[in-house]
């Protein structure tokens, strides 16, 4: 089990951050669609206008992967509705707050994505103060430890925001 952790941690740190780029819509419609999955057949989750500057990377086949201003992902849109821009990409900005792990006698796990199917990459004391960005009513928060620094995924439930 030791080494399946260990080799779960290295794939987790070899895989490397997607590259996020700048563009603009360009579509003689006026806007276009932003859709939950690279593809038609998926359900429209936004609509943008004709000229509006986005953040994207390589998605799938001719869709590119659709990110909010903050580096956060929204969603995808068809290649050929997307102009490269030159400006370079943001480093998220991210609205951390400070909050309290739940004391339940133990540790809490911290997970590689936000779900208990993601793998445990770190577990953190119950009763510690902590880093985390989400929004009310969000399931899981993104946390971070003291210097900001991103671990992983932790759920809602086991932090009380402390503002």
């Amino acid at each position: 089990m030791k080494k399946f952790f260990i080799a779960m941690v290295a794939l987790f740190i070899a895989v490397p951050m997607v590259a996020q780029t700048w563009g603009y819509i360009r579509d003689e419609d006026g806007y276009t669609n932003i859709r939950s999955g690279p593809g038609t057949n998926y359900s429209i989750i936004q609509k943008r206008r004709d000229g509006s500057e986005i953040l994207y990377s390589r998605g799938k086949g001719n869709w590119y992967r659709v990110y909010a201003d903050y580096g956060e992902p929204i969603g995808y849109i068809h290649a050929s509705k997307v102009v490269s821009s030159r400006r370079s990409a943001p480093q998220p900005r991210v609205h951390k707050r400070w909050g309290i792990v739940v004391r339940e006698g133990g540790y809490t796990n911290v997970r590689s994505g936000p779900g208990t199917r993601y793998s445990i990459v770190k577990k953190v004391r119950d009763g510690s103060d902590i880093l985390f960005s989400g929004r009310p009513g969000d399931s899981w928060y993104r946390v971070y430890d003291r210097n900001g620094d991103y671990m992983g995924y932790m759920s809602a439930n086991k932090i009380i925001w402390n503002e």
